[in-house]
């Protein structure tokens, strides 16, 4: 199994037990949480069972409080990738089978391989064997659509309980000078019970280094949520994003593809976006992302978060959000640093790091070794560090500067001192020779 399969396994199992472990729960709703996480069927990869046990979501519980995301990985076997019940030619057989019929299940599978006549009587073939051993070698499991249940209204009792982000195509810009400015994209975030907008902004783009920004001063500004729920799309599906959740103990949900349930909230919220900020917008406004966002944040917080809500029983949103100030988890003081995203490479000759078409140059005596990355995948601005694995310290890269590097003066190294020289021994090899060839003379004739 690759490091990307561990990763991947580690970041669903912190899917199921996300809400047991991002915020206190009272003895027996703790219990009962677990009872309906165990009776819900799973899509978990590389399995095709779809139960969960209730004692196996504990263990994980109790893995991630110890170690964090690294503890939700599967641990490593000294012959991973490979089956120790199943013979080798057996498996290749298996493998190859499956690779011609990727959507075959696992048990015709086995019983067209034993009518083959290419497997000897005696080899036990177990479906949970023959599971694990495609899913090591990342080829896709059968897998059956569950019911789809019904929805029903809901509101969290808390502010920071769950936010909700979804993006709004907004005006266009029409920048001076210009025929069209652009299109814009409002990204917000919207907390479910009080019905503030922890933060929002209109972008260029409904792309993941937007979104990024948008989650960050969020986080800053009112603090940690206990769920993240979006839908599908690219920007909230990233690997990065998955881990930046796990980290900060979010639990990060995602809507059923084409069954956007559970947004309407933030859907009411666009409504009124829509009717009640957009047609006031003038020229002026419009002349840039900056003008704009300026008109958009005093509206926001001086109008919105002011303005008694229907849904509140008449309060106001912020009302609403500080009588449950104190429940709010505040945002660590190294935001920055855990929203990074980390990366192997490997330190060239000249002391030189690729990542992501950039060129970064480690400190003199780093190359050849391997070591962690950390970095801002969406900012290429913000620093980028890198771990070495024998020591804890994060050291930081420089950005690569050929004509810079073509006027520094290189770093002496220290010449090796010679040996002393040994001392003689009175042995002299072709001496010796001659003395044996010619006689006690020498060489005399």
């Amino acid at each position: 199994m690759d490091e990307t399969m561990r990763e991947k396994i580690a970041l669903f199992r912190y899917g199921v037990i996300a809400e047991l472990v991002s915020g206190p729960l009272a003895p027996g709703e703790k219990q009962e949480l677990l009872l309906r996480l165990a009776a819900r069927e799973w899509t978990i990869p590389g399995t095709n069972r779809k139960k969960i046990a209730h004692t196996t979501m504990r263990d994980w519980v109790a893995a991630y409080r110890a170690m964090g995301l690294d503890g939700l990985k599967p641990r490593l076997r000294a012959d991973a990738g490979s089956s120790r019940a199943i013979p080798e030619p057996v498996q290749d057989l298996l493998l190859a089978m499956r690779r011609e019929r990727p959507e075959a299940s696992v048990e015709s599978l086995i019983r067209a391989a034993r009518l083959s006549g290419r497997i000897d009587a005696e080899v036990r073939l177990a479906p949970s064997t023959v599971y694990r051993l495609l899913a090591a070698h990342g080829l896709p499991l059968d897998q059956r659509p569950s019911a789809e249940p019904d929805a029903r209204a809901f509101t969290h009792p808390h502010a920071g309980d769950l936010w909700v982000t979804d993006v709004m195509h907004g005006p266009r810009l029409f920048a001076p000078g210009q025929k069209d400015g652009g299109k814009t994209y409002l990204i917000a975030l919207l907390d479910d019970a009080s019905r503030t907008v922890p933060f929002s902004a209109f972008y260029p783009s409904e792309g993941a280094a937007c979104f990024t920004e948008t989650l960050r001063q969020g986080l800053l500004r009112r603090g940690v949520p206990r769920r993240l729920y979006a839908d599908n799309g690219a920007a909230f599906s990233t690997q990065h994003l998955q881990v930046v959740c796990a980290t900060l103990a979010i639990a990060l949900i995602h809507s059923r593809p084409y069954q956007p349930r559970g947004r309407g909230k933030i859907e009411r919220f666009f409504r009124t976006v829509r009717s009640a900020f957009l047609p006031h917008l003038t020229a002026e406004h419009l002349g840039s992302l900056a003008t704009l966002n300026r008109a958009w944040w005093a509206w926001v917080e001086a109008e919105y978060h002011h303005t008694p809500h229907r849904g509140l029983d008449g309060i106001t949103p912020l009302d609403r959000f500080l009588a449950d100030k104190e429940l709010v988890r505040p945002a660590p003081d190294d935001l920055d640093r855990l929203m990074r995203m980390k990366a192997r490479r490997k330190v060239a000759r000249d002391r030189t790091i690729r990542l992501d078409g950039r060129v970064w140059e480690a400190p003199d005596g780093f190359a050849g070794e391997s070591v962690t990355v950390l970095y801002d995948p969406y900012d290429p601005s913000r620093p980028v560090h890198m771990l070495p694995d024998r020591q804890a310290d994060e050291i930081p890269l420089r950005r690569l500067d050929l004509h810079l590097n073509a006027i520094l003066p290189r770093p002496r190294r220290e010449q090796p001192k010679a040996d002393e020289p040994a001392p003689a021994t009175g042995v002299s090899y072709l001496d010796l020779i001659a003395r044996g060839f010619y006689g006690d003379h020498g060489g005399d004739t």
